[in-house]
């Protein structure tokens, strides 16, 4: 009877364990916390919502979006639009998150 409650108590704790790392998880991100730290800044009114500047986006390319990644390049908020092109290249947009003026277009 005895082995059966450690196996309890030990089953209990992993199952704690998975939990506080999922939890953590959340919060932090698998890239650092872009994903918070862009919901963040578009509470503050520190950016342009999504929307916007995926219009801009829109306006600027002739391709699908495969990715867009939230950063701060020297405190500037940037967003980061990965798209293909028809020729079928990956390209790179870099907006400013603030204004959505286009900082660089590039070839990946």
């Amino acid at each position: 009877m005895k082995s059966v409650l450690h196996i309890a108590a030990w089953l209990a704790l992993a199952v704690l364990a998975g939990t506080a790392a999922v939890a953590d998880s959340g919060r932090h991100g698998r890239r650092g916390g872009d994903h918070d730290d862009a919901y963040s800044a578009r509470v503050s009114g520190d950016v342009l919502p999504l929307a916007e500047l995926l219009a801009i986006v829109h306006g600027a390319i002739a391709g699908e979006i495969v990715e867009t990644e939230f950063k701060y390049d020297d405190g500037r908020p940037v967003y980061e639009f990965k798209y293909v092109d028809p020729a079928g290249r990956v390209r790179e947009l870099y907006l400013d998150a603030r204004s959505g003026a286009v900082l660089e277009h590039e070839f990946d």
